[in-house]
């Protein structure tokens, strides 16, 4: 259960990077927008893109010092 969590924000994080990239290719890689005042404050698909892939390192961090801890345990 100890690691549920961090594996359920390591999909998550996943998730957002993946999603981020697919609706930014549907707007045809576009940077139009990408500052929250050029487009009535709605968001761009570079936003959950940069969010997913800043969650990834921290979330792996994570279950790494789980597992160590786990060992040096025994």
């Amino acid at each position: 259960m100890r690691f549920f969590l961090r594996f359920l924000l390591l999909t998550a994080a996943f998730a957002l990077t993946t999603a981020g990239l697919i609706f930014w290719h549907q707007e045809e890689y576009s940077f139009r927008g990408v500052w929250l005042l050029d487009d009535d404050f709605s968001l761009h698909p570079l936003h959950l893109l940069i969010l997913g892939l800043a969650m990834i390192p921290p979330a792996l961090w994570e279950i790494f010092l789980l597992e160590q801890t786990r060992h040096d345990g025994r």
